[in-house]
């Protein structure tokens, strides 16, 4: 049996605090306690080694830890240097959710829990698309410390990225089985991933795989909707974007390290397919977020604070429960 938590999504979460941490040398996540506040982890790069209530977890690159309300958490072993991830926490509002005992291998019951009001997220789980993620997480970043008029737009935000993440499990859990042409192509788009470079055309790859190239271009479209060039150029987009918003290297740097030929073709593709040039994109993320190897990301309040008092008049003492089915 394993633990999932269901959230209420008929209105927006709480936001409490978020950023972006960067681990220096000999670091392990301080001990914390969730005193009604949930917390979400994404790993952008490296593990995390975590202690909740005396059992442990590792969490790496491109994985999500949510952890519920009411556990004691700390590191176990040193991460690597240069280990980086978001982290978010925010309250909902009193009974907005529970935590439920499942049989993952029951994947019907798992499904029907999903409704249009409330999320699944499971303590842990990897991300198949990173691109939708990273974007959102960079939004609400922004938001949190931009001077908007009002603060609940943060909240929706955040409540658009739980959404996500959940569809992301959603998606994991309902998957069939992959056939045999459908695996193939799966280990195409891992080797055009490993192999990126910017001068991998159709052609290499189809030669590795020992295709003709119209064969493999035929199949790969009806796999994945995209054309072999949508695909190499979509990683490189989403690699350059992550250097637009991690970095303040220039946009020629960004184009070769993104594995574009030029700084001229990386701008064409670049607006051709977000109808932005990268200068525009990366101004639209005026706020940079990238916590120094000295702080800890704090849990800085509880529930006895002016915003949930405003939100939410009437308290319980401990809205969230704990079930077994």
């Amino acid at each position: 049996m394993d633990n999932i938590t269901c959230l209420n999504i008929s209105e927006p979460v709480l936001y409490i605090s978020s950023g972006k941490f960067t681990a220096g040398k000999h670091w392990m996540h301080k001990h914390m306690y969730h005193d009604g506040n949930f917390e979400i982890i994404i790993v952008l790069k490296g593990v995390i080694h975590l202690d909740v209530d005396s059992i442990h977890y590792s969490i790496t690159e491109g994985e999500v830890f949510a952890l519920p309300p009411y556990h004691h958490l700390h590191g176990y072993r040193e991460s690597p240097e240069g280990t980086q991830y978001f982290w978010f926490h925010f309250f909902t509002k009193p009974n907005g959710l529970r935590t439920q005992e499942v049989d993952l291998s029951k994947t019907h019951v798992i499904e029907s829990m999903f409704t249009k009001t409330q999320a699944i997220l499971p303590l842990q789980f990897e991300v198949s698309d990173f691109d939708k993620v990273f974007i959102l997480a960079n939004q609400i970043l922004d938001m949190a410390k931009s001077d908007y008029f009002t603060s609940i737009g943060t909240d929706y935000f955040l409540t658009s990225l739980i959404i996500e993440l959940s569809q992301e499990y959603f998606t994991s859990i309902i998957s069939t089985p992959l056939s045999e042409e459908e695996a193939r192509i799966d280990g195409i788009k891992e080797w055009i991933r490993s192999n990126l470079t910017d001068k991998l055309r159709v052609g290499d790859v189809a030669d590795h795989f020992e295709l003709n190239p119209h064969y493999l271009v035929r199949i790969f479209k009806q796999q994945t909707g995209q054309t072999v060039i949508q695909f190499i150029n979509g990683l490189k987009l989403q690699k350059a974007r992550e250097l637009l918003l991690r970095t303040n290297l220039p946009i020629k740097q960004i184009a070769s390290m993104a594995f574009f030929p030029d700084e001229k073709r990386f701008m064409k593709v670049f607006k051709e397919n977000g109808f932005l040039t990268p200068s525009e994109y990366r101004r639209g993320y005026t706020k940079k977020f990238l916590d120094s190897s000295k702080f800890d990301p704090e849990v800085p309040i509880t529930r006895d604070t002016e915003d949930y008092q405003n939100r939410f008049k009437k308290l319980t003492a401990n809205p969230y429960k704990t079930r077994k089915d």
